[in-house]
């Protein structure tokens, strides 16, 4: 069972990357359009503590509840789900505070059995793999010459959790975005939804 299967009636969430990667913006994306679902009566998205600087290791957090208020802002200490936008961040005490029936996204070129063998994973875990920078980099979809992961890689999300629909994320980035930008974001959340690899 993982956190795509249960009702479970609060789903943590941790993004792990590095500084300037964006990954409060893909908190924030990603909890708005869960909130669109209408199937959360409460969603919260913040960053983590401590200073941003770019290409230092960063978290993000997100909380989804489906019955009551959220009034817990504490860092996460054991996700429903962890993505991860870069390898470089992953370390064994990351990877093992992730849930036992949890779900594992990350931005790779390597099949999702290496990440089973590397972190010795239950075989409750789901593992969603895909290409991401490879995607943003044939699209041109970069920053200062550096892919953009954060709107993509919620394509993988989107499968491991149903109410986090591609027509909602649609809306969520076209609103932040506007049309060019989010068409372009859009275009790559699908295709990553498409090319992701579940274990």
């Amino acid at each position: 069972m993982n956190a795509s299967d249960n009702n479970d009636e609060t789903i943590s969430l941790i993004i792990l990357g590095r500084g300037g990667q964006g990954a409060v913006t893909a908190c924030e994306i990603l909890a708005e359009a869960a909130y669109l679902s209408g199937n959360f009566k409460d969603v919260h998205a913040y960053p983590s503590f401590g200073a941003e600087r770019r290409g230092a290791p960063v978290q993000a957090y997100a909380k989804l509840s489906r019955a009551e208020k959220i009034w817990d802002r504490a860092q996460i200490e054991h996700p429903d789900i962890l993505i991860v936008f870069d390898e470089t961040v992953l370390d064994y005490e990351v990877v093992s505070s992730l849930k036992t029936n949890g779900t594992f996204i990350i931005n790779s070129d390597k099949e999702p059995e290496f990440f089973v063998n590397q972190f010795n994973f239950s075989k409750d875990v789901k593992i969603i793999v895909a290409n991401i920078s490879n995607l943003a980099l044939e699209k041109n979809l970069t920053i200062d010459g550096n892919p953009v992961i954060n709107t993509p890689i919620l394509g993988l999300l989107s499968r491991a959790l149903p109410d986090l629909t591609l027509e909602n994320l649609k809306e969520v980035v076209f609103n932040k975005m506007g049309e060019k930008v989010g068409k372009l974001n859009f275009e790559l959340i699908e295709q990553g939804y498409n090319l992701a690899k579940i274990l």
